[in-house]
């Protein structure tokens, strides 16, 4: 005998709710430490009800887990009942992409979308719930302030908050499209919740009058390793520390290349049982330009490597001889030197968020 049909259970289950505890059941299903991403976003909603203007700053260590932690947030976000959660990201659509797809992978539901996504939904279909990721232009903010407009409360959840947000133009009385076009976004009613490695701009800024006083730390988990394990104030450093000029130039790009190849070699040909593959990361500043730069001065001399014909061949091998020498007097440098010039064909540009 078959159970009557009961069309209020199923509008039960269309009520979404647990969705926070279910990020946090996922990343311990995958050994991911979660005591630090609870206590952000504890203290986050706690802090958004209680402090004295609508938004609040997350701050935590570079690379240390934030997306996990925002996915969680906005999980415990949706559960309290906010219907329009925003992610704001920089202006790039690999880096967008990049969290959606992570967003998307943990089975957040309703599924994240674009504003784009957005733009394309008839208003029959709009859902009731809404995550939406857009990046901070002013032609994309805008659309979508449009298509949100009377649906609702939204928070805003702004990805490395220091960057386009901030009011430049604070001193002058004036505001920058970006800046601007995000205040429309949160409106009269909504929240900011800026996440960032450097907050210090945003305090200085008093971005949309943030209460520092209700900042939160998100704490780094216990296999973090960031800026006091390779720049301890307390020890010396356990590697091999150059110091460069603070402009930096083509040179030094070149010296430090040399540097890299010699201990790679020696890793591979003295220290290693089976040969490795190692990435040396050129981080330059903010501009495209000096990323250019870096990117033309590197792929030039490992180019002349291997074209042993070039003017430019002898010199550097020459360079990576007395290196050699330098660094490890205890090799030989001709098997070193030998080994960067055999492997040089080998190497592999890439360039990464410039």
């Amino acid at each position: 005998m078959t159970s009557a049909f009961n069309l209020a259970k199923f509008k039960d289950k269309a009520k979404l709710t647990g969705r926070y505890a279910k990020q946090l059941q996922r990343l311990q299903g995958e050994d991911i430490q979660t005591d630090c991403i609870e206590a952000a976003v504890t203290a986050a909603v706690e802090n958004l009800t209680t402090a004295k203007t609508s938004a609040l700053v997350i701050y935590g260590e570079p690379q240390s887990g934030k997306t996990e932690m925002m996915i969680c947030l906005t999980a415990k976000l949706l559960d309290q009942g906010h219907k329009i959660i925003v992610h704001l990201m920089n202006d790039s659509v690999d880096l967008l992409s990049q969290n959606l797809r992570r967003f998307k992978a943990s089975g957040l539901a309703p599924a994240p979308r674009t504003s784009t996504e957005l733009l394309q939904t008839a208003d029959d279909q709009m859902p009731q719930e809404l995550v939406v990721f857009c990046k901070k232009n002013g032609r994309d903010l805008e659309k979508l302030i449009e298509r949100v407009k009377g649906l609702g409360k939204v928070v805003v959840v702004d990805d490395e908050a220091d960057y386009a947000t901030p009011n430049t133009k604070v001193n002058q009385g004036a505001k920058t499209p970006v800046n601007d076009l995000v205040g429309q976004l949160i409106g009269d009613e909504g929240f900011y919740i800026g996440v960032t490695a450097t907050p210090a701009r945003l305090d200085l800024n008093n971005t949309f009058q943030n209460d520092t006083e209700k900042w939160v730390n998100f704490p780094p988990h216990a296999k973090y390793t960031g800026q006091d394990a390779f720049f301890p104030l307390d020890k010396k450093v356990p590697y091999r520390l150059k110091y460069l000029q603070q402009a930096g130039n083509p040179q030094e790009a070149r010296d430090a290349l040399v540097r890299f190849l010699v201990t790679v070699a020696y890793l591979n040909e003295v220290v290693n049982d089976k040969e490795k593959n190692y990435t040396m990361l050129v981080h330059t500043s903010g501009k495209k330009l000096d990323h250019e730069a870096d990117r033309v001065t590197i792929e030039e001399a490992v180019h002349a490597l291997t074209e042993s014909d070039s003017a430019a061949f002898a010199s550097l091998v020459e360079r990576v001889h007395t290196t050699a020498k330098a660094l490890y007097p205890a090799a030989d440098p001709d098997d070193l030197t030998g080994y960067v010039v055999t492997n040089a064909s080998r190497t592999r540009g890439l360039s990464i968020n410039n």
